[in-house]
């Protein structure tokens, strides 16, 4: 296999895009699939998974496993652990809503051909919320009261109360961890967090692990056993190669089959032959992240003056080319809880003045303002594996100096940033002013995870009574037009508390070779589809 080095030596020589191609391809096979990856997984255990969208984890879990459903392309629910998605009309939702049926499809297999059962779901759902196994988060999952199996192949949680995100959520694309893991080969583990499997999962997905050399590569091969039947494509190599400017690299010399790019790089790929693109709209919101913990930024006049400062819709043309539009909350512009109305502070210069005057910053010799004797600087983090999130950060600072403010930016990679609290990560320990933070919003609206009080995405350590009311109101009853009411009511309470800046809710643009056919990326996941790929 080709060292790191020979990656970083391509970098270094863009210009000899024809050699990087050779060394790259030397020794592949017409049914090899190359693509890579921004930063090393965190784990292959899916339940200890990164939950953020800056994370990679889920994006290899979904190659080694199967959810209870996908969402494709256009946004359409497919089974796929399940026979069936339960709803009240098939009677897999009780009247009540506290009760959830689910039946799984039988045939399928493990790697090793030990058959998928309901004892392995109910395993997985005692590992997450076992104290001992430090999962990211229990989310969802702690809503259920108890769980049953009255066959192999079904599965019943009984709810502690109706909760509306249930099957959009559980072991699907809206809680973490999404997969169910096998019992015949954990159960008897002492300690998951350090079995062997988190580096060398058994899979029941349409592919399986060969080999992870961290920070250099993972390969997988195709899983014989897989249920849809044994994928095209026989094997996959995916790199770990963090530096943007190198991806766009790999990919004009022909070396990589598929990347996600920003949309700033498009223009550079424009004279590449047999490259495509395919674009997804995301379940997912970029903004900056305020810590109103700190002062000044629990003034909320502060973080007006802040919104009113940066000009997002430029950011929007000139950074993404109006592929990431700009957005007013956290709710995807296409979702049905989506509401039009609620507004940040619009991009004015003069009012943000005025605001940071009347909370008592005065301009000084220089032009950043001061407050008893205190300049007003503040720290502002981001990951360099996002182009986008860079070139954001540049011109959010220079929209605030312009209205006084000293901006310094901090760089950190993203497994830095998004690690736990008790691994050191950034934001989890509040260490930081502002934060650009890309969200991901699952496939139902509920962004509880994000704004209730001490919620794991809530670096912002924002909490508003009233926000908690409607939140709880929302995931209380399965009627869409009540939960619009509420989700809308949020939305205009945290635009005018601003304790996020939304920037963009992005369509994300993946350029792919000609040869590589059935790849569909989704709003949730580039890799849902991974076992219909195949090369000609």
């Amino acid at each position: 296999m080709r060292p790191l080095v020979s990656l970083l030596l391509c970098a270094l020589f863009a210009a000899s895009l024809t050699a990087c191609a050779r060394v790259s391809g030397a020794g592949d096979q017409p049914e090899t699939l190359r693509f890579n990856l921004a930063a090393d997984p965190t784990s292959l255990n899916p339940l200890f998974a990164v939950q953020d969208a800056a994370s990679v984890d889920q994006e290899v879990a979904r190659l080694c496993f199967e959810p209870f459903f996908d969402i494709d392309a256009h946004g359409r629910w497919i089974p796929a652990l399940l026979r069936v998605t339960p709803s009240r009309a098939n009677g897999g939702i009780s009247r009540d809503g506290r009760t959830i049926t689910y039946h799984l499809r039988q045939g399928v297999l493990w790697q090793d051909g030990t058959p998928v059962t309901a004892r392995d779901v109910l395993f997985t759902l005692h590992a997450i919320m076992d104290p001992r196994n430090p999962v990211r988060s229990r989310a969802g999952y702690d809503v259920i009261d108890r769980a049953t199996a009255p066959s192999p192949h079904t599965v019943v949680f009984h709810l502690r109360h109706p909760w509306a995100p249930a099957i959009a959520s559980l072991f699907s694309y809206g809680a973490v961890p999404e997969y169910v893991l096998p019992a015949h080969v954990l159960a008897g583990e002492r300690d998951l967090a350090h079995a062997a499997f988190n580096a060398a999962p058994v899979c029941n997905g349409p592919y399986m692990l060969r080999s992870w050399h961290r920070g250099d590569r993972l390969t997988y091969q195709a899983n014989p056993r897989y249920w849809r039947g044994k994928p095209r494509l026989q094997h996959l190599i995916v790199r770990i190669i963090p530096d943007p400017g190198t991806n766009l690299t790999m990919l004009q010399a022909g070396s990589s089959d598929w990347n996600l790019i920003a949309p700033a790089q498009q223009p550079a790929l424009a004279g590449v032959s047999d490259l495509h693109y395919a674009y997804a709209p995301l379940a997912l919101v970029a903004g900056v992240a305020i810590n109103v913990s700190r002062a000044p930024l629990d003034d909320v006049r502060v973080r007006r003056a802040l919104a009113a400062a940066i000009d997002r819709a430029a950011i929007s043309k000139k950074i993404t080319l109006g592929k990431y539009p700009v957005t007013d909350s956290d709710q995807p512009l296409f979702s049905w809880a989506h509401d039009p109305h609620a507004h940040l502070p619009a991009y004015d210069p003069a009012r943000a003045n005025r605001l940071l005057e009347q909370a008592g910053w005065r301009r000084a010799a220089g032009g950043i303002r001061l407050r008893d004797g205190k300049r007003l600087t503040l720290t502002y983090v981001q990951f360099p594996e996002s182009t986008t999130g860079v070139r954001a950060a540049a011109a959010i600072q220079l929209d605030l100096r312009a209205v006084g403010v000293d901006l310094q930016i901090k760089s950190v990679s993203n497994a830095q940033l998004f690690l736990p609290k008790s691994e050191g990560g950034l934001l989890a320990a509040g260490k930081f002013d502002l934060a650009y933070v890309p969200w991901p919003m699952g496939a139902d609206p509920d962004d509880s995870f994000l704004l209730t009080c001490n919620a794991p995405s809530n670096y912002m350590r924002y909490c508003n009574p009233q926000v908690e009311r409607l939140e709880r109101a929302a995931l209380s009853t399965y009627d869409r037009a009540a939960r619009k009411r509420d989700y809308f009511r949020i939305q205009e309470i945290v635009a005018h508390d601003v304790p996020i800046i939304y920037l963009f809710d992005p369509t994300y643009v993946y350029a792919y070779r000609g040869r590589l056919h059935g790849f569909a990326p989704s709003g949730l996941s580039p890799t849902w589809n991974a076992w219909s790929w195949e090369v000609r």
